[in-house]
């Protein structure tokens, strides 16, 4: 098998090492999570089963020019199995479907699109353009028109269209991973974007945004686990005054006697207060 790597970041037959470790692995990730998937195993946190990753292992052989072409094959100790040309079909046919505006195939779930998202997140008209594996009987390509049609595609029922207000921190911006962090009132949200995304999370870094995307939640349903944003808008910080100043716009002053405090007499307050100590007592 081959995978070919299109665009001004293969010119010359050159590739940078971000972009290899980030195509490879993520293709390698993906192929086992499909492995799982097709296995009926839940994917969870953590090490996947070292049968399962072993069995659909991709060994990268060599290097060749004509944009950037990566040759991969099988481990040559590995046992003939179906698993791995099982994923295979079905990563083939779920793009394909993808491709054409059919929504998401069932064996595409939320973490085999997490890793998709993150494969084609990189796709731009500056770096990697086109991915392609190319095998017998089969094969698949990531581009624009995929990036497109994946993030068109409805929302699976463990993911959220969200909107969040807060303040953009802790960027990453390489190619590789592409992500950040948004601090809300409720708590910090780890988000990822893509590449066309980068400039605008970059100028809006430490300010305050409004973010839109999927989330994807945890199995309480509520809690976002990652956002995949979709759009990034800053917002204009409300203007902040001394304290003299607000206090001078509002004609406040300050307290010269405690008395000032006293307010007004509250008719029968003490029945107020003896009626609680009774319904606290059980009395009422």
């Amino acid at each position: 098998m081959s995978v070919r790597i299109s665009g001004p970041a293969s010119e010359d037959g050159r590739l940078p090492l971000a972009e290899l470790a980030r195509i490879a692995g993520g293709l390698q990730m993906t192929l086992e999570r499909l492995a799982l998937t097709g296995l009926g195993t839940s994917i969870r946190p953590g090490r996947r089963p070292r049968d399962v990753v072993e069995a659909v292992r991709l060994d990268f052989t060599g290097f060749r020019r004509g944009s950037a072409i990566l040759d991969v094959t099988r481990p040559p100790q590995a046992e003939t199995n179906d698993l791995l040309q099982q994923s295979l079909r079905m990563l083939d046919e779920g793009i394909e479907h993808v491709r054409q505006g059919r929504g998401l195939p069932s064996h595409f779930t939320p973490p085999v699109v997490s890793g998709l998202r993150q494969l084609a997140g990189g796709i731009g008209s500056g770096g990697v353009s086109r991915i392609e594996l190319l095998r017998p009987g089969g094969g698949f390509v990531i581009d624009s028109v995929f990036r497109e049609a994946l993030r068109e595609a409805p929302a699976q029922a463990t993911e959220r269209e969200v909107t969040v207000v807060g303040r953009l921190h802790m960027g990453d911006f390489s190619p590789a991973t592409l992500r950040c962090r948004i601090d809300t009132y409720a708590g910090s949200i780890l988000a990822d974007f893509d590449g066309d995304l980068r400039d605008l999370v970059l100028d809006a870094m430490d300010q305050l945004v409004m973010a839109g995307g999927r989330a994807e939640l945890q199995p309480d349903g509520t809690t976002v686990r990652v956002m995949h944003l979709e759009t990034v808008r800053r917002l204009t910080s409300a203007p902040s005054s001394p304290l003299g100043t607000l206090a001078h716009e509002q004609g406040v002053s300050p307290v010269g006697d405690v008395e000032e405090l006293q307010g007004e007499a509250i008719d029968d307050f003490d029945d107020f207060l003896e009626a609680i100590s009774a319904a606290r007592r059980g009395e009422g």
